[in-house]
């Protein structure tokens, strides 16, 4: 509980400190330049960011994208759900979605990619226009980040309002966000979040405002618990760094530490739904500790990520905050007027943090215990704050000339250096110069201690340099990280993608009779069926589980990204056994082919022993299938090989032939036998290779496990004779076939399999935002069987009886009935760790109601 003793600490130098017991509080006419300061430091950030898109032609502001990797594949597909949940028409809820891999949970995905506070937003616009409030995001998360670190700094140190202003928006454009913030929307409340939380531990110093403390906890916390976490290490430390370098004793320390304790984990316990539903969504999501990249970085090429517009590949800690915090860093050691204790603090808190972002151990402290797949320097923004914070203690006192051009020396070192590391392009080398030169010039006369108009106009002059140096480090960025460098752009907004027209084709979904996929590649994005607002099989999210992937990839489903990306399902057994009633294919470049399948309803009952291996092999894909169906469906023949002494192993085409579907050069010729008229099917989720029919189109096969799993394809109808052959095509040594790789679909076998389970064993279905009930046919028994696989957090109940988890059925959820026969099953789906959370939740308020009854009582006494 936040019930500390609210004594306040004495720090020379604070804003407002005195030698009494608390701070008195700030004149009016102060309060309100600092507020029209942070205001003024907001408006700078956000303008010279839309200048740097602006001079670029990006998005919103030209035709160049601004879309690209995971904005376009998951962040923009995301809101674009979140507005569907905001204007009714998802299926679904907080809790549960339905629309996305066949059925999944939902809350974890919301607190992760949609709990900053700017994404509602999305709401307010046309749905076809989704991306432009993510850029908002973005925008707003930048600007309300440079008006919270212009407030911070003024907690650590008194001083001009603008010139904190100045310094503040070199932090809220710093590298991390123009180079990997703005492009991760939900990654940008980390640059508002560590101000915020530096100033709640200022509260801790003074003893003041315990309940408004921890509140700010609990709002960065939940908004993005994965930044927060940074964030709140990096203010612990900067409040460790605050303490010692005031020389306070040992007790005041410890009650000041206990005060910052307290108010964390008040504020934390009411974030905890957002904290323990993601700690379990990742927990139980597929692993991705194999696809971890080094931190290593060489020293030049850190060196040179100081530098603004500087940008590594690569990836090195993304750190730049422009030219003028570069410089009073750099003049900080040099500044006699701040304590040489304070200054060594500083140095060594810069240091000690820079180390430690390529040192694995402390990297991994930063990323929560371990690294990510992706960008390997998230907690980057850390340091930038860090630098900011310093630049802000050497400025407030203004430093003399000798310790200006003390630091314009060592960027000068700084430069001949770095100035040929791969890092520094033309931009940064151009800014680092001009910037440099022009920030030194106007800092050496203001030092010169004008009269108040000609320094009112240096200052002017200065925000103008920040202004034009900061846009320019975004143009600079913005065009390194043109995707048109890295070849052909493909259509990005959905405006270019027509999601409007493509939408108006797509027939009013019979959910949940049945799903409308959008098939692969619709949009070319990983979350069409989001995009779309259909229900399908894509998605992509650091919360699909293992058993959601482990099930749907035994049943064909191709996966990647270690099973963090799903694809849509591509062959007439899965799509059925799935509930795809109608299906989207691309024609050309602008049209869109609706197809109806046979489906097996949402929710359909399987009589006892049906799911016996009808003769396939027990362990193979084939089987599975026959086995959910309850009919056998499939012929696996035995392939022989052109070349028997190489059997199943292939052997790589010489250069120059791969892929030629004519040709044979190496003996990777296959036949089988099955009834004639019979689909071929092929799969072989580990191969590398292209396949071809004979007379047919080559399908390429992309395997690469665990990262990725090559789907079940079509390869094409078997002829007459009952001789099906088919040619590989590899470039790669080692590779094989598996014995059971080619299954035969007996049409008519299969429809009249879905025709029977529609007949006898579907089922009146409703569902609601996390929840299902299935009118059964009279007398069921057996399995109830949903079209959706059975992840942690489902329960359900037959004919009102208690409430049990479910059990796996082939990969698919189900419900084992009564052998007397049951009429109806209700289940449910709760996030794990929801519960304790919200009791987390209780807690915390309880906390907070009991130190606003304490506050109140000492403060009458």
């Amino acid at each position: 509980m936040s019930t500390a003793p609210t004594t306040a600490v004495a720090l020379p130098g604070a804003a407002g400190s005195h030698t009494g017991t608390e701070r008195r509080p700030a004149p009016a006419g102060r309060r309100r330049a600092g507020a029209l300061a942070a205001l003024v430091s907001a408006l700078m950030s956000m303008a010279a960011y839309c200048a740097g898109l602006a001079l670029h032609g990006s998005y919103p502001f030209g035709p160049s994208p601004r879309a690209d990797n995971d904005l376009r594949h998951q962040y923009v597909p995301f809101h674009t759900h979140l507005w569907d949940l905001q204007h009714g028409a998802a299926h679904g809820d907080l809790l549960y979605n339905w629309q996305s891999g066949y059925g999944v949970g939902f809350l974890g995905d919301f607190f992760t990619y949609l709990a900053n506070p700017f994404s509602w937003l999305v709401g307010l616009f046309p749905r076809d226009q989704s991306e432009f409030p993510v850029f908002l995001v973005s925008l707003f998360s930048t600007g309300l980040a440079a008006a919270a670190m212009t407030v911070c700094l003024g907690r650590l140190r008194p001083g001009s309002p603008w010139l904190r202003a100045l310094i503040s928006v070199g932090y809220a454009l710093c590298g991390w966000n123009t180079s990997e913030g703005a492009i991760v929307p939900m990654w940008m409340w980390g640059l508002v979040a560590l101000p915020l939380l530096c100033i709640a531990a200022d509260w801790c110093l003074t003893g003041r405002h315990p309940i408004l403390g921890s509140l700010v906890v609990a709002l960065c916390w939940y908004a993005n618990f994965y930044t927060a976490a940074m964030a709140t290490l990096a203010a612990a430390l900067v409040l460790l760094l605050r303490l010692t370098s005031a020389g306070t004793d040992r007790r005041t320390r410890l009650r000041v530490l206990g005060r910052a304790a307290a108010r964390t984990a008040t504020g934390m316990l009411l974030a905890a739904p957002a904290i323990l539903v993601c700690a379990l969504a990742n927990a139980q999501a597929q692993p991705t500790d194999k696809y971890v990249v080094s931190v290593a970085t060489p020293v030049r090429t850190y060196l040179a990520m100081f530098l603004p517009g500087s940008i590594a590949s690569p990836s090195a800690p993304n750190v730049f905050t422009g030219s003028l915090v570069l410089l009073l860093v750099l003049a900080l050691p040099f500044q006699s007027r701040v304590p040489v204790r304070e200054r060594v603090a500083w140095a060594v808190l810069i240091t000690a943090t820079a180390l430690s972002f390529v040192w694995t151990p402390t990297a991994k402290l930063w990323q929560g215990l371990a690294l990510p797949h992706g960008a390997p320097f998230r907690e980057s923004f850390v340091l930038s704050g860090f630098l900011a914070m310093a630049a802000w203690v050497c400025l407030a006192r203004m430093p003399r000339p000798r310790a200006l051009l003390g630091g314009a020396a060592l960027l000068a070192l700084l430069l001949a250096v770095t100035y040929d590391a791969q890092p520094v392009g033309g931009h940064a080398l151009t800014g680092a110069l001009a910037g440099g030169a022009a920030v030194t010039a106007l800092l050496l006369l203001y030092a010169r201690g004008l009269r108040r108009p000609a320094r009112s106009a240096v200052v002017a002059l200065l925000a103008v340099t920040v202004l034009a140096g900061a846009a320019y480090s975004a143009y600079g960025l913005t065009d390194l990280l043109d995707p048109a460098r890295r070849g052909p752009v493909r259509a990005q907004t959905m405006t270019q993608l027509g999601l409007n027209t493509r939408r108006a084709l797509v027939p009013r979904e019979d959910w949940p009779a049945a799903r409308t996929d959008p098939g692969p590649g619709v949009f070319v994005t990983d979350n069409d069926a989001m995009l779309l607002g259909t229900g399908g099989g894509s998605y992509y999210s650091s919360y699909i589980t293992k058993e959601t992937a482990g099930a749907l990839a035994e049943l064909g489903l191709g996966e990647a990204m270690g099973g963090r990306h799903l694809w849509p399902a591509r062959d007439p057994v899965l799509q059925a056994l799935l509930g795809i009633g109608t299906t989207l294919d691309v024609i050309g470049t602008d049209g869109v082919r609706v197809r109806q399948t046979p489906a097996v309803p949402l929710v359909a009952v399987r009589p006892p022993g049906s799911d016996r291996a009808y003769g396939a092999p027990a362990d193979s894909v084939w089987a599975r299938r026959q086995a959910a169906l309850g009919a056998r469906v499939y012929e696996v023949p035995a392939l022989a090989a052109k070349d028997p002494r190489r059997g199943l192993q292939l052997a790589p085409d010489p250069v120059g032939t791969a892929g030629e579907a004519a040709r044979d050069p190496v003996g990777n010729t296959f036949t089988a036998r099955c009834t004639p008229g019979a689909r071929a099917f092929f799969h072989a989720p580990a191969l590398r290779a292209d396949v071809a029919a004979a007379g047919g189109a080559s399908e390429g096969f992309y395997g690469d496990p665990p990262q990725r799993l090559a789907p079940l394809k079509e390869l094409g109808t078997v002829p007459a004779d009952g001789r099906f052959t088919f040619t590989v095509h590899t470039g790669e040594d080692g590779q094989s076939l598996p014995a059971d790789a080619l299954g035969c679909l007996d049409v008519p076998a299969f429809e009249q399999a879905v025709r029977a389970l529609r007949e006898t064993g579907g089922a009146a279905v409703e569902t609601g935002g996390h929840t299902l009930t299935a009118r059964l046919p009279k007398g069921s028994t057996g399995t109830a069987v949903v079209a959706t696989t059975a992840p942690p957090g489902w329960t359900c109940s037959v004919d009102g009886g208690p409430a049990r988890p479910p059990v796996p059925y082939q990969g698919l959820l189900g419900v084992p009935l009564a052998k007397g026969g049951a009429a109806r099953i209700d289940c449910a789906y709760r996030p794990p760790g929801l519960t304790a959370g919200l009791a987390g939740t209780g807690a915390g308020a309880l906390a907070l109601v009991a130190t606003a009854f304490l506050t109140r009582r000492r403060g009458r006494r």
